[in-house]
């Protein structure tokens, strides 16, 4: 499988420390999930099958039934999705089999016959099991009982997936939370209410289905990194300014690290410079060039200024990263 770049550039969004100003980027990083499971040589090879089991005939005629099926249905999408959008998959259409079984008792394990039913229909390798679902949802109301302020929603979830050829279990969670959704407010003011129980429930369940994913395929999650900049002197100085345009708005950071380079000498404060070279280590970071940027925040500390703090806990970031890339590469290398 072609090896994809981990981290990319997203959104900054602007704050203000020790006087000077700064941005936060938002940037994508790969995670790598709790188990390592074999789908198969062929994306195709891998499916996921929403399963419910009911104790008798009367439970798939009651109302109950219908609505817990689009429930299972729902974490089911929240699954295909999450693995759609993941590397591993490279983006392919994962089918997703609807299978109802009245040979088990709800809440307890797939039986191994089910399996191998499963691998006379279809050339899943593996197979994900909604063994139980249980969500409920009621309103919190201001104090006026007006409207509702939040939707509180709890949940009790089982889901398995098995080996398709073994039987065996490669990974298993048992789940029992609570969130709550509150009402909120878009820019311009407009009151958006907390949702509806129906849509409460449908959310809870994507939301199950996207947390079970991602414990077995690597997915993209959002990460922030500190930028440091002075809009005045930045303006003034063109090195500075041309390394900020190409680093956050042309996504440039392999040119941005030599005008950067060049305006440390310029500058005529070390915490003016222990920001250049911050700034340099994040670029480093972006170019995956991870120990040089570990490099360039050792100069900066050596400067002693207010940003040491800062430094510190992003050295600590860039260490787990190299951690986790090593992670990565031996992930795709053996998957």
């Amino acid at each position: 499988m072609k090896r994809i770049v981990s981290l990319i550039l997203c959104v900054v969004c602007s704050t203000v420390m020790f006087g000077q100003s700064a941005e936060i980027v938002e940037i994508q990083l790969l995670s790598l999930p709790e188990n390592k499971i074999d789908f198969g040589k062929d994306d195709k090879n891998a499916a996921i099958v929403a399963i419910h089991y009911y104790a008798n005939e009367k439970n798939r005629k009651s109302e109950i039934f219908t609505l817990d099926s689009i429930l299972i249905n729902t974490v089911a999408n929240g699954i295909k999705e999450t693995f759609e959008e993941s590397p591993i998959f490279e983006y392919a259409d994962v089918p997703v089999y609807n299978i109802y079984s009245d040979t088990s008792m709800i809440g307890e394990d797939m039986p191994k016959a089910e399996l191998d039913m499963i691998s006379e229909q279809t050339e899943a390798k593996i197979v994900i099991a909604v063994e139980f679902i249980n969500i409920s949802a009621n309103y919190i109301f201001e104090k006026a009982k007006q409207r509702p302020l939040v939707t509180n929603v709890d949940f009790v979830v089982k889901i398995n997936a098995y080996d398709v050829e073994t039987g065996n279990k490669v990974n298993k969670y048992t789940g029992k939370d609570n969130i709550m959704i509150p009402a909120s407010y878009e820019e311009d003011g407009t009151y958006i209410p907390a949702p509806r129980i129906e849509d409460a429930r449908r959310i809870t369940a994507e939301m199950i289905g996207r947390d079970f994913a991602k414990r077995i395929v690597p997915t993209w999650e959002t990460a922030e990194r500190l930028v440091f900049y002075d809009s005045y002197y930045d303006n003034r100085n063109s090195k500075l300014g041309k390394a900020y345009n190409l680093a956050i708005k042309e996504n440039d950071w392999a040119s941005a690290i030599q005008y950067w380079t060049d305006a440390i000498e310029a500058s005529t404060t070390k915490s003016r410079q222990a920001q250049i070279m911050y700034n340099i280590a994040l670029s480093c970071e972006m170019l995956e060039k991870f120990d040089l940027a570990i490099k360039w925040l050792e100069k900066a500390k050596s400067l002693n200024t207010r940003i040491n703090e800062n430094i510190d806990e992003y050295a600590n970031i860039l260490r787990q990263r190299i951690t986790d890339k090593e992670k990565l590469d031996e992930f795709f290398t053996n998957n």
